[in-house]
């Protein structure tokens, strides 16, 4: 398994393994992006969300070195290091049973949302709870965090609270297999879960810089619920849409924004349908 750190707190699990992005906006993608390494085969990279427990588990060094400059003065670091024996095989169990569980969330992901082998995935805020709550309408249980883990303050149950409260969630795709034609390629949709819109009443809008006829959807976007999760930026070719209720330029309600670098076909394809399936299994 080949764990790489990411900027932002994150850890990428390449590999067959999965990873949890944080926020964080960079200049290409509102979330931080999955990292690839092209001395590793040529095989997609199954990139699904891990609770954040499950990415600091595999960032703690726990190893003996780590406490070998003496004996510890904080009580709490103390403790720690007198149930080593005890702390060390419990992370390492979680680990992998967190792994193991992102590998099975991956496949079901695939299956309900119809995305090909190549396609990798990334998710955010209420994205997350809504992959938990597919996990668990599926059956497949999300593994407990080892109580004595949290009663040394070493891991916690708080983000998934917090993940499932958050009226905003990104769910990216991109294709990260290394020798794929299409490589480098990714669509980013950001949504806003209060935004209730029928979905016949939809609409996806292309939005460009400087054109009057959007500009006011744009700006929306821009200082709307979603400005935080949205790179408006155009570098790499980017083009930006918008889910709205076909409302006039400016007024228009908007449901999710979205971003694609080389999959505009994807976007106007299913962009709409995606959205839907979002919807279809966010919790509350």
């Amino acid at each position: 398994m080949d764990v790489s750190k990411l900027a932002n707190g994150g850890s990428t699990i390449q590999g067959g393994a999965a990873a949890r992005q944080l926020m964080g906006a960079t200049a290409s993608s509102p979330l931080t992006k999955a990292t690839t390494n092209a001395s590793r085969s040529a095989n997609p990279v199954d990139t699904v969300v891990l609770s954040d427990q499950a990415s600091r588990a595999l960032s703690v060094d726990l190893s003996p070195t780590a406490f070998a400059t003496g004996a510890p003065t904080n009580p709490s670091t103390a403790a720690a290091v007198k149930d080593m024996d005890k702390i060390i095989p419990a992370m390492q169990r979680y680990t992998e049973e967190s792994s193991r569980y992102a590998e099975k969330l991956s496949g079901l992901v695939r299956e309900k949302f119809g995305l090909p082998d190549n396609m990798s995935l990334t998710t955010g805020g209420a994205a997350n709870a809504m992959m938990d709550s597919l996990a668990k309408e599926n059956g497949l249980v999300k593994p407990e965090i080892p109580q004595i883990l949290k009663d040394h303050g070493l891991l916690s149950d708080d983000t998934q609270e917090v993940d499932s409260q958050s009226q905003t969630g990104l769910f990216g795709l991109s294709v990260t297999t290394v020798g794929d034609p299409d490589f480098g390629k990714r669509m980013d949709l950001a949504f806003d879960r209060s935004a209730a819109i029928p979905s016949d009443k939809q609409t996806l809008v292309a939005l460009k810089s400087g054109d009057p006829a959007t500009a006011g959807t744009l700006n929306r976007v821009k200082t709307g619920a979603l400005g935080g999760l949205t790179d408006t930026a155009s570098q790499d070719g980017a083009h930006l849409f918008a889910i709205t209720d076909g409302a006039a330029d400016g007024k228009a309600k908007v449901a999710a924004s979205v971003r694609s670098v080389g999959m505009d076909d994807r976007v106007n394809s299913s962009a709409l349908t995606l959205l839907a399936t979002i919807k279809r299994y966010l919790p509350g």
